[in-house]
């Protein structure tokens, strides 16, 4: 990654983004690194070579492009080869069901054009590859601040509930969270299966996987190769496990078997 910038979001956009980035690529080399799966959707433009996305596990690509993509309950790798400038918005976990009228859906990419404008889109995209990141990431925030959004107690539960779990890492059960909000596992699973598109404890693992790789490598782009070290040293270290997955959110065994995987697809596209 040659270029790496992160914006703030106005506090009229609390609970629907966390904040904004523009990565840029000169093409020079490829540059691959992981989209963790944190439990956060994202809005995307993308201008110039558009890269792929590679599911470790079956190898299956799909293009890098523009869209609004719900939450990961998994890890993907993103393949970058060619000149591109991509610009970001990190939704909350509940962003997306407060665009889209209380629906969400984990693991899918939509039309960019499901919460931007069509001329929003095009105006942001051209100041992007115009080089102007503020004013493309500028536009597209207005944008989002000025759509409507829906609201319901079960949003304000289902926030708290998450914030809960956030604060904590990760590191609690279902039954903690749903007691904590002083509600049952059904109506909690109810809540997140509508607003998040997966479970509680798909939820929990994967806000238990990022906050691992995080604390580990850091915030902004995540390094393929890094993330492949992190997790064959934490699988050697030996730790029993029922600890493993308490603090990565997957077994051993998986853990293993993705980090195999990751490093399979950190090398160049076939031809």
């Amino acid at each position: 990654m040659d270029s790496y910038r992160r914006f703030p979001v106005p506090p009229s956009l609390a609970g629907v983004a966390e904040h904004a980035w523009v990565a840029r690529h000169d093409g020079g080399r490829q540059h691959a690194e992981v989209l963790l799966p944190d439990g956060r959707g994202l809005l995307q433009l993308v201008r110039g070579t558009a890269g792929q996305l590679v599911e470790p596990l079956t190898g299956v690509t799909t293009p890098d492009a523009d869209g609004l993509r719900g939450a990961w309950t998994h890890a993907v790798v993103a393949r970058q080869t060619g000149p591109v400038a991509r610009l970001g918005v990190q939704l909350h976990p509940l962003g997306p069901a407060r665009l889209r009228d209380g629906r969400a859906a984990a693991d899918t990419w939509l039309p960019v054009h499901e919460v931007l404008d069509a001329d929003v889109a095009a105006s942001a995209g051209d100041l992007l590859a115009a080089g102007d990141d503020e004013g493309a990431v500028a536009v597209v925030l207005a944008a989002l601040a000025a759509r409507p959004r829906h609201s319901g107690a079960d949003l304000d539960h289902l926030e708290d509930a998450l914030r809960f779990v956030d604060e904590r890492r990760g590191l609690v059960r279902a039954g903690d969270v749903a007691r904590d909000v002083a509600t049952s596992l059904g109506e909690l699973h109810r809540w997140c299966t509508h607003l998040l598109g997966m479970a509680p404890a798909q939820y929990l693992s994967a806000v238990r996987f990022s906050t691992f790789v995080r604390e580990s490598l850091g915030a902004g782009p995540v390094d393929a190769g890094a993330t492949v070290a992190t997790i064959e040293w934490f699988v050697e270290a030996g730790y029993p496990p029922r600890e493993v997955e308490r603090f990565t959110g997957l077994p051993p065994v998986e853990l293993r078997r993705l980090a195999e995987h990751l490093a399979q697809r950190i090398g160049p596209p076939a031809a």
